[in-house]
């Protein structure tokens, strides 16, 4: 564990009180102190890897339209003639389909796209997800756009029971020197529930949300929790940053909340969220991931939020990415 100047710490992070740090005697068995990550080890690639091994392809033909259907059950439903170029011209034959399809907790980890979006305050707050999607037609390679409207029909199944409550949500880039990562923004319109066939002779709950440009949609409902708020703050091992780890917060009781800890303050070495709006009380699961020479490795500790809450990692253990997808889908 790093040895922090603390007196530092309170003035960056506000009120940090050393009381407030929690720690649970059921952890995992831990690998044994002294791992650090090489100048080499970055997860960020590896995020990007797991987007690209959930992308499938299909063939449309633009003139008829028609649906594809994704191996979890989401179909992608176009309009004859739907699709142009770039520059209007019309589009005729054959165009190729892109879709990613993320329902469980444990891709949204691996490919990092938490459920998180920024509300009318400008201020990043916890979605609860219906399944994230990205969606993209080319033609030989060529960008193609929209004419019109496509839908997305989710099964709501995938997620749980049918919400009436949930909205899409536009996945917007927000860049810094660090890169790139989506943040979700609720867009001004409203999600269907229907029915649609279920591929086995029979029809399920769909959600049915209606885009006009290609890219990633969410559909989500945001969050609510009457208790009082806080700021929290997780301390990983000496070694470890934003560059070669990633720190996450899994809410407990809700299969599709997963919050990012996407600040961290290389003087205190500490990770945070930015606007301290995680409720006081709330029972949740801290996940911290790493890879290093092509091996994962992970810490999961349980806790219930207090005020000012400090989360301290000191070690973690090998995993196999299949074994870390399991962990993570069977939190509580």
């Amino acid at each position: 564990m790093k040895k922090h100047n603390y007196f530092l710490t309170l003035l960056i992070g506000g009120v940090l009180a050393l009381s407030s740090v929690s720690c649970n005697d059921n952890d995992n068995d831990a690998k044994p102190t002294g791992l650090k990550p090489g100048a080499d080890d970055k997860v960020k690639p590896l995020f990007t890897e797991n987007l690209d091994d959930l992308r499938q392809t299909f063939t449309l033909n633009s003139t008829y339209g028609g649906d594809v259907t994704g191996n979890q059950g989401t179909t992608i439903r176009f309009s004859p003639n739907s699709l142009t170029k770039l520059n209007g011209d019309a589009v005729t034959g054959s165009v190729s389909i892109e879709l990613i399809e993320i329902y469980k907790k444990s891709s949204m980890l691996l490919t990092k796209r938490p459920t998180q979006g920024k509300n009318s305050e400008d201020e990043i707050a916890m979605l609860i997800s219906g399944g994230e999607f990205y969606v993209n037609a080319t033609q030989e390679g060529q960008q193609l756009k929209v004419s019109g409207v496509f839908q997305i029909i989710a099964p709501t199944s995938n997620t749980g029971d049918a919400d009436d409550t949930m909205r899409p949500f536009e996945g917007v880039e927000e860049c810094d020197n660090d890169g790139c990562d989506v943040v979700w923004k609720e867009q001004d319109r409203d999600i269907k529930i229907g029915q649609n066939e279920n591929g086995q002779g029979g029809v399920q709950s769909v959600y049915q949300v209606f885009q006009s440009q290609f890219g990633w949609t969410n559909i989500d409902r945001w969050y609510s929790d009457p208790r009082e708020k806080t700021t929290i703050f997780v301390d990983v091992p000496e070694g470890f940053d934003n560059t070669n780890c990633a720190v996450y917060l899994s809410y407990d009781g809700e299969p599709t909340a997963l919050a990012l800890f996407d600040t961290y303050n290389s003087t205190t070495g500490l990770f945070t969220e930015h606007y301290g709006l995680i409720p006081i009380g709330l029972e949740v699961h801290f996940i911290m991931v790493s890879n290093i020479d092509d091996q994962w490795y992970y810490a999961i500790k349980a806790a219930t939020i207090t005020a000012n809450h400090v989360e301290t990692f000191t070690e973690l253990q090998p995993v196999t990415e299949a074994a870390l997808a399991v962990l993570i889908d069977d939190l509580p």
